[in-house]
């Protein structure tokens, strides 16, 4: 059941509840609670019912006077303790209707008749649980949905990271891992927009698939699967590699006077992981202006993009000649001077000639 077809007939349950009488309110009721305990909400509701404890609620209500009515429950400001409590009597009405009858009497009594008693519950309780729960829901599953070039562009250390977090927290409890979960145990210090774009770019990729929750579940996809298999099992190479045919106006000339030679330069996912990385941790200090930037920016992720197969040399090499050319002015430049001496750019400029 999807998450859409669960509110859906959560909706319904709640209608006919609102509906009933003192003798009817049974089956909706335990329509609802099973519609909470299913297919992909029963991931979602696990995880809220264990944000409050409701017998301690219950044990903390005002006891009123000796009057009938008078009794009153304090009902918490934070929005998920209270989904959490509305939910627990959702369920312990539903697995104990007496027990419910006598909730709606003590807290919401409405005078002799008992169904105006179960109504005023659903009003007061169940209701406004449905409305914010959908909310809830909703709010979390837009999350991933969002456009990517809303977050920005998530890199592909970051995409292997946290779909490797996702694989072996998945190994780990036998059930469907959670982006959230993953967020709090491995990558506390990723902010939003990292998170959320990272996320998506697995989604957009099809390494991960289903987003279901507020703890945002996913299905590793049999593609991302072998991606993390594939990286683990191959170890990652010391040093560039170039194979050199004829070089010319270069120390290992080899030709005759007259010739001409090519260099043929195959570039390891090593070093091209390198240059994605020492671009992503200091561009800032080389205050490139927006059009630069945007350059720039381009040319990284056409780098990037080899990264997910066996590099292409002549479409790295490309796009690192263009990106070197930018960074040499920028180097050159009078916010860039400081830098010019430094060995952290000229690494990187004299890998790609």
């Amino acid at each position: 059941m999807t998450i859409r077809n669960a509110l859906r007939d959560m909706n319904n349950a709640v209608l006919d509840l609102q509906a009933a009488d003192y003798n009817t309110f049974e089956r909706p009721l335990q329509q609802l609670s099973h519609v909470l305990n299913s297919g992909d909400l029963k991931q979602i509701t696990d995880e809220l019912r264990s944000k409050a404890d409701l017998d301690k609620f219950l044990e903390g209500a005002n006891p009123g006077v000796s009057m009938v009515g008078s009794a009153s429950l304090n009902w918490p400001v934070d929005k998920l303790e209270g989904l959490s409590l509305a939910l627990q009597v959702i369920e312990r009405s539903a697995q104990n209707p007496d027990w419910f009858r006598q909730f709606a009497y003590k807290y919401y009594n409405s005078g002799a008749k008992i169904a105006a008693h179960i109504r005023k519950v659903t009003t007061s309780v169940i209701i406004p649980f449905s409305r914010d729960f959908s909310t809830y829901v909703y709010e979390f599953e837009s999350e991933l949905s969002k456009d990517q070039s809303e977050t920005g562009m998530a890199s592909t250390s970051d995409k292997y990271e946290l779909l490797e977090a996702l694989f072996e927290l998945g190994q780990h409890s036998g059930k469907r891992p959670s982006v959230m979960d993953a967020h709090i145990k491995r990558f506390p210090d990723w902010d939003r927009e990292r998170l959320w774009s990272t996320a998506q770019a697995l989604l957009d990729d099809g390494l991960i698939m289903n987003p279901t929750g507020a703890m945002v579940h996913v299905d590793i996809s049999s593609t991302g699967r072998k991606w993390v298999e594939q990286k683990r099992a191959t170890p990652a190479p010391s040093a560039t590699t170039i194979h050199i045919g004829s070089v010319n106006q270069s120390p290992f000339q080899v030709n005759s006077a007259g010739a001409h030679g090519v260099q043929n330069t195959s570039y390891s996912t090593n070093d091209l992981q390198s240059v994605v990385d020492l671009y992503r941790k200091h561009v800032d200090e080389l205050g490139l202006d927006d059009v630069q930037r945007r350059r720039a920016d381009a040319q990284v992720a056409a780098i990037e993009a080899e990264l997910m197969d066996e590099p292409n040399s002549t479409i790295a090499e490309n796009a690192g000649k263009s990106l070197k050319t930018i960074l040499e002015g920028a180097v050159g430049s009078a916010t860039g001077s400081a830098l010019a001496s430094s060995p952290l750019w000229t690494q990187l400029i004299s890998l790609f000639g």
